[in-house]
């Protein structure tokens, strides 16, 4: 992985590169790392956060057609 994207503490939701790989290494989906960004904005340890504390609410939504 270039240090590039791994080196700044911000996910860049303009690029599909940087989305795939924070999704990978947050171990969630595509969407929900983007719902967490819509949350809490697109900081790294806000998401790692966010993740950590809602992380059964967002598999049952990404599991089901509700949306959260």
């Amino acid at each position: 992985m270039p240090h590039d994207l791994i080196s700044k503490p911000r996910v860049d939701i303009h690029s599909k590169t940087n989305v795939s790989y924070w999704s990978s290494e947050l171990e969630c989906s595509e969407e929900e790392l983007l719902y967490c960004i819509s949350k809490v904005g697109s900081s790294i340890n806000a998401i790692e956060s966010y993740l950590h504390m809602n992380k059964s609410l967002l598999q049952i939504w990404s599991s089901s057609d509700i949306a959260i």
